[in-house]
């Protein structure tokens, strides 16, 4: 048996991001190399499991090697697919993916390793598969690889749910033991697909056209959330979208958030939407506000703005102007505006399901870091401000120094800015993803006194 093509697409996707490079791009060159489309569905779920569960499989790597795992980037690549296809998918014989991981290590890293993976590999399938590796029995094996730091709870929930030992235990400090582990779990559960009916477009008019496009999908939650059954193909999808302009893809909470930052800014004057790309706040904001209210939406780099472009050309070409600036020096007056959309960068914690690589790429400094950035930001906007003026603050992050940090010393900061609650006294929302079942996010709501 020579070396399977996929499986060697999926390491020098593997590689390259363990090298820095961008996920998505690496991965989407590679898909539109695939054999069929069964060959790409393999390799996309080889390379997004493989990196979703790194973590958990470098500790299954380190038992096994006599706590001296290899520190070869190529082999610890090769090891963590091999146990992917071993430990966290079915029909995926285990002899298969250990000669594979044999071939591989002998194309990749030199016929001198072969025996380590090999040996490695097969250990693991007698100690944690054994002879009836149903799914059950694997888990049940697997654990007792973990159970000699179960009493660590922060350790072990990193290991075991696969993510950063630092912002785990910040977890546990800040949500409490079983609310991490509740939000640990969430981390690595498949992304449901929803979308948004912009506008006066009625939802059950949308689900017909997706269904006639072989898409099934039901309003659920809000008004103008759809679901969908299945995730469908990108390409179906995006000629979908391309016909159906008033249909944006948007997780049910952002929508949540969207439209309750938005009634805020209801009434007020010209709205600027600050840090504006990939677009989808932007559309349904645009919907959400009345006619008469003029909407800018900017960004600050060329990339981004193609993103929020491409939005906006489908959705609503022409009716939402767009610049190309950076908000740590808008180009605009002070005064200009009646309200600002701040949805600033972050550390993205509340999100990281989206992104299987993006879980490795945080630091422990990243929170603080961002929260400098959204500083800065939350006071330019304020300057931008007309008395009255509304400020709608929000991210995907978890982080208190992101949000509520940010906040309290912005407010400590400016004597002309004051809460603004809804009509429940609410004036600052988090929508953390174990309790919503959707994407984590914050949002608060301010106003400029007169």
């Amino acid at each position: 048996m020579s070396c399977d093509p996929v499986r060697l697409q999926a390491l020098n996707v593997l590689l390259a991001v363990e090298a820095g490079e961008n996920l998505d791009p690496v991965l989407d060159r590679a898909l539109g190399q695939a054999p069929d489309a069964r060959g790409a569905a393999f390799l996309a779920e080889l390379v997004r499991g493989t990196l979703q569960w790194q973590g958990r499989y470098d500790h299954v790597i380190t038992e096994f090697s006599r706590k001296r795992p290899p520190n070869d980037p190529v082999l610890v690549c090769i090891l963590r697919l091999a146990l992917h296809q071993m430990l966290g998918l079915d029909g995926v014989p285990a002899y298969a993916a250990i000669h594979q991981a044999g071939e591989l290590c002998r194309l990749k890293s030199g016929r001198n390793k072969v025996g380590f993976v090999n040996g490695m590999l097969q250990a693991i399938r007698r100690q944690v598969l054994g002879e009836n590796p149903t799914p059950e029995h694997r888990e049940a094996g697997l654990r007792n690889v973990f159970a000699d730091f179960e009493s660590d709870r922060p350790r072990w929930l990193s290991a075991w749910y696969s993510l950063p030992p630092w912002l785990v235990t910040r977890w546990v400090k800040n949500f409490g033991p079983a609310a991490a582990e509740a939000l640990c779990d969430w981390n690595n559960q498949a992304v449901d697909l929803h979308l948004h009916v912009l506008g006066d477009h009625a939802p059950a008019d949308a689900v017909q056209q997706l269904a006639e496009a072989g898409i099934a999908a039901e309003p659920s939650g809000a008004v103008g959330t759809l679901t969908m059954a299945e995730r469908p193909a990108r390409a179906l999808l995006r000629e979908c979208l391309e016909r159906m302009p008033f249909l944006i893809v948007q997780d049910a909470t952002v929508q949540q958030a969207t439209a309750w930052l938005a009634e805020g800014l209801a009434t007020a004057g010209p709205v600027l939407d600050m840090c504006a790309a990939p677009g989808g706040k932007t559309a349904h904001l645009h919907a959400l506000l009345p006619d008469d209210t003029r909407l800018l939406a900017m960004d600050n780099r060329p990339e981004r703005m193609n993103l929020l472009r491409d939005t906006m050309d489908r959705v609503a070409p022409g009716q939402v102007p767009l610049l190309m600036a950076d908000g740590e020096y808008p180009p605009f007056a002070p005064g200009s505006f009646g309200g600002i959309l701040l949805d600033g960068p972050c550390s993205g914690t509340g999100v990281l399901r989206h992104h299987p690589d993006g879980r490795w790429r945080l630091k422990a400094k990243t929170p603080e870091r961002k929260a400098a950035t959204l500083s800065m930001l939350a006071h330019r906007a304020a300057d931008l401000l007309a008395p009255g003026g509304r400020l709608m603050y929000g991210t995907c992050s978890l982080e208190p120094e992101e949000n509520d940090q940010v906040l309290a010393q912005l407010l400590k900061d400016r004597d002309d800015l004051e809460p603004e609650p809804d009509g429940e006294g609410i004036w600052r929302r988090y929508w953390l993803p174990h309790e919503c079942q959707g994407d984590g996010f914050f949002a608060a709501r301010l106003r400029k006194t007169d």
